[in-house]
């Protein structure tokens, strides 16, 4: 138990199930456990009380879990709150987007108690994946649980299966349950009905009603054969239902069959888990792009721009100047790639305000001009109309949209050319660049367009009458 015990919330719209994990986190040392049911009850009890995790199930009723971690993130109140989210079953893009979001964990059901303890606590700690590697899973062989209060039956059943699975055996339904409730629980149940004390049926509901347990597959075999009896087996649950006296060979190739789900399981966890691990060192190389990398970049550009002020000869300070530009254009390149990786991992908050067009595009070409001379490009700034056009937009994000795309098309213009450029106060409003030729590379706009859709625009590019028009729209304001 941690020092400082945290406070969790449970998020489930099963009660059942809800209340089985609260007192098994609370047996656990967790003792302040919160409850909610769904994402609108919970958004009310995180902005009420302190929370140091939230552990959600993804299917809830009427929503997602999903939904409610998007919520969190878009209050910058509960935005840092570790958010682990639980399924027996993902959608791919359900998982993408939880990545994108900066999801701390991702936790496929069934789950031991001891694994969603490591998961809690790796969470709490905030240690980057990278510092603490998942433990793998391991290769050992799958397990089937086989539960008959008579030997001969246990016996039976568990010699069909030994050289394929690891068996283990219950001849009650207590100890049923305390080995899937276990550290160590079965992948299958094969499980009997008519059994004294606790009939299979109670053993199936208890395990239903249990986090750990809720979604192992269930095969009834027993030699209660009357239709109501089956059809009570299978709602409660089991995938199977299989009469006495057995076939072997179908019921191993039953047991085969689904011991395929179990595999996927499997791999499903150690699929997620390398998603976040890799997302954790993508997150890892966009610190080292927008903080160490752009503030040696800039260190190496200013000690190059006082070197020019030095007494050297034309042709040394022309050399220190063409260093001192390539540093720059890779200092603008990384930025274009910082804010790129922020917008897909999700790091990047957007907050949009109205901005004129007309003095950002004058400030930017002003900063072009000084960073990479005007090499002969006459830009022209159209101003007649439109010159009060604004656009709803994140300043930073619209600053480094447009700056890209001007330095592109600038770039792009032969020595002695013209450079137009023309707004349009329409919604979306519009900036409008026309070259003379056609630029020989567009990768530089494919960054463009991400940050502009990233805000509701678009960066078009096309053949025209006059040239090459590149066209940037965004919300007008």
């Amino acid at each position: 138990m941690p020092v400082q015990a945290p406070t969790l919330l449970v998020v489930d719209s099963d009660p059942v199930l809800t209340r089985a994990l609260v007192e098994e986190l609370q047996r656990q040392g967790f003792m302040q456990v919160l409850q909610a049911h769904d994402p609108a009850s919970a958004l009310q009890l995180l902005r009420q009380t302190p929370v140091s995790l939230v552990l959600s199930e993804q299917n809830l009723a009427g929503s997602t879990g999903l939904t409610l971690f998007e919520g969190m993130r878009s209050d910058e109140a509960l935005a840092a709150i570790p958010f682990v989210l639980m399924s027996s079953a993902m959608q791919r893009q359900d998982v993408q987007r939880a990545i994108q979001l900066g999801i701390r964990d991702l936790l496929v059901k069934p789950f031991t108690t001891q694994r969603l303890l490591e998961r809690i606590q790796r969470s709490l700690q905030r240690d980057d994946l990278l510092t603490q590697p998942r433990q793998a899973q391991g290769e050992e062989r799958a397990s089937i649980l086989v539960v008959d209060d008579t030997p001969e039956n246990l016996q039976l059943l568990a010699g069909l299966f030994r050289d394929q699975f690891k068996v283990k055996l219950a001849h009650n339904g207590e100890k049923a349950i305390a080995i899937c409730h276990s550290d160590n629980p079965p992948d299958l149940i094969l499980l009997d009905v008519m059994m004294p004390d606790m009939d299979g049926f109670e053993v199936a509901r208890r395990l239903r009603q249990h986090h750990a347990s809720e979604h192992i597959p269930i095969i009834f075999v027993t030699a209660l054969s009357d239709e109501s009896s089956r059809e009570q087996g299978l709602s409660l649950g089991a995938v199977d239902y299989v009469f006495k006296p057995i076939d072997p060979t179908l019921l191993r190739i039953r047991v085969r069959n689904l011991m395929r789900y179990v595999e996927h399981r499997r791999q499903l966890q150690a699929d997620l888990d390398q998603l976040l691990e890799l997302a954790a060192l993508r997150a890892d190389m966009l610190h080292l792009v927008s903080h160490d990398l752009q503030q040696s970049l800039q260190q190496c550009n200013e000690a190059l721009q006082g070197l020019t002020q030095t007494g050297l000869n034309p042709q040394q300070k022309q050399h220190l100047q063409q260093a001192a530009q390539s540093t720059q254009q890779l200092k603008d390149l990384l930025d274009m790639a910082g804010e790129q990786l922020s917008l897909e991992a999700g790091q990047r908050e957007l907050r949009p305000e109205s901005i004129r067009l007309n003095p950002l595009l004058r400030e930017l070409i002003s900063e072009l001009r000084q960073r990479y001379g005007d090499r002969g490009v006459d830009i022209q700034l159209e101003t007649a109309l439109g010159s009060s056009t604004a656009v709803l937009a994140d300043p930073g994000l619209c600053h480094a949209l447009f700056y890209r795309v001007l330095k592109h098309a600038h770039g792009a213009c032969p020595v002695g050319s013209q450079l137009s450029l023309m707004m349009i106060d329409e919604n979306p409003a519009q900036v409008k660049l026309l070259l003379p030729v056609r630029p020989e590379n567009h990768k530089p706009l494919a960054a463009a367009r991400a940050l502009a859709r990233a805000q509701g625009g678009d960066v078009q590019h096309e053949e025209d009458a006059a040239g090459y028009l590149i066209r940037v729209s965004l919300p007008r304001a």
